[in-house]
């Protein structure tokens, strides 16, 4: 919601954070606050958000995150920032606590650093500089200037107590409270991506001493990228699980879950992939390039996953997604996906010339799974776009474009595509497959761009 249409509010707010004047200490010391000992307990006090209890230290952590890209603020942890801005507002209206990470929007603001005050957002009149900036923002601008609406108007619902709600009598269960403390002390995305990129390192090494040698490395190695691998895909496991306890529902409404879901689904696609290669006896050189790439692919999506993570969603979810058919629509398209894009990371050797057609039986087993998850995700999409929206179909730019993915793979179902001119054809495809999940949000909008 931007700030405009809540005016009245934003004016009584002014009057504290604009025209009075307080002198903010330039040290974390210095901020009046609540000592981090009294701050630990408080995280653990249940608080009301979008109608779900949750902890404290939750909130507060997703607010500073949100506002400041960081869990901590000047040696503050986050449950001291925002009980520091509960009780002493005046003092953080020139803490520069807002950060702004598009350069021309700081510009246009004559912000000489990444991060401003909620004071530099308003001029000396009381009006607020971030509406005229909507008036010629277009496309990537506009949400530059979305974003910095967003934040600065979570920073105005924590000083009004807007989202923070305490009710009497509500209060979590103490194991739903260590288990939430637990999970966000644990990075689990940056802890997968780590061990995906060191698997991918370890297995390329030997790719590479296979390849030039002539000799088979020791099999010790081979299992330690079997245990890496494994390790990230119950790592996978662990966080999908507890996110979906913690939120209460299946996590699939919005990029960062659904990239963290399709890390889950590729690790242990690749996981199969790696025992059927064993199984059917096929070339350990080969294989172990292919796992090599599948798991630097998937160790980079775990990383942009973790880096959404990094800029929570502190908005309720849209009635759209609250849907049951979202869930089943999202969970069939990013298995899709991940299938789809394991056809391209085999892809990847056969185009250079590396296995020649034993890859192509492994391209061919990935695709029509992948071309079938692909077909239900899009029916079960219509019947969710019909209760969301009321109509099955409506040419939404996201809906076209996976209608163009479907027909892109279809193609090499039905023709056979000869020799390396399939692995070529697989790495093309792919760019419908990026297209449909990130392009469309990015460059067209529609529908489904708050997805």
């Amino acid at each position: 919601m931007r700030i405009s249409e809540n005016w009245v509010k934003v004016r009584l707010l002014l009057f504290l954070c604009v025209f009075v004047s307080v002198v903010s200490g330039a040290e974390a010391s210095r901020i009046a606050g609540i000592t981090r000992s009294e701050a630990d307990s408080l995280g653990r006090e249940t608080v009301i958000y979008d109608r779900t209890p949750v902890t404290f230290n939750t909130l507060s952590r997703d607010f500073l995150k949100k506002v400041y890209g960081r869990a901590e603020y000047r040696g503050l942890s986050a449950e001291q920032v925002v009980a520091s801005i509960r009780l002493y507002p005046l003092e953080w209206k020139d803490e520069h606590i807002i950060l702004i990470k598009d350069k021309g929007l700081r510009e246009k603001l004559g912000a000489k650093r990444r991060y401003v005050s909620l004071s530099s957002l308003f001029e000396s009149d009381g009006s607020y500089r971030v509406e005229k900036l909507y008036e010629n923002a277009r496309g990537k601008d506009w949400r530059a200037v979305e974003e910095l609406d967003e934040k600065a108007g979570i920073l105005l619902g924590i000083i009004s107590g807007d989202l923070i709600i305490k009710k009497d009598g509500v209060r979590l269960p103490e194991w739903r409270i260590s288990l939430e403390l637990l999970y966000n002390r644990i990075p689990f995305l940056k802890i997968i991506f780590i061990l995906l990129f060191s698997a991918a390192l370890l297995a390329g090494t030997i790719y590479i001493y296979d390849a030039s040698s002539g000799r088979v490395v020791h099999p010790l190695f081979r299992r330690v990228v079997g245990v890496i691998l494994s390790l990230s895909f119950l790592f996978s496991i662990a966080n999908f699980t507890l996110e979906w306890i913690l939120a209460r529902r299946i996590p699939l409404s919005n990029t960062g879950e659904t990239l963290s879901f399709t890390v889950l689904a590729g690790t242990g696609l690749t996981l199969l992939f790696m025992f059927l290669s064993v199984k059917k006896g096929e070339r350990r050189v080969d294989s172990m390039g292919v796992l090599s790439i599948a798991m630097l692919f998937w160790g980079c999506v775990a990383l942009v996953s973790w880096l959404i993570g990094e800029n929570p969603v502190l908005t309720p979810l849209m009635p759209a997604l609250q849907s049951p058919w979202l869930s089943i629509h999202v969970t069939l398209v990013m298995i899709s996906y991940a299938l789809l894009a394991l056809t391209f990371v085999i892809a990847i050797p056969g185009a250079l010339g590396m296995g020649g057609d034993r890859l192509r039986s492994s391209c061919m087993t990935m695709l029509y799974p992948g071309v079938g998850f692909l077909a239900a995700g899009i029916i079960t999409g219509s019947i969710w776009a019909k209760d969301a929206w009321g109509s099955y179909w409506s040419w939404d730019p996201k809906e076209t474009w996976a209608l163009i993915t479907f027909i892109a793979y279809i193609v090499p179902m039905c023709v056979r595509i000869r020799g390396r001119w399939l692995y070529i054809y697989l790495l093309f495809a792919f760019l419908t497959v990026l297209m449909t999940y990130f392009g469309v949000n990015y460059f067209l909008g529609g529908r489904h761009s708050y997805v």
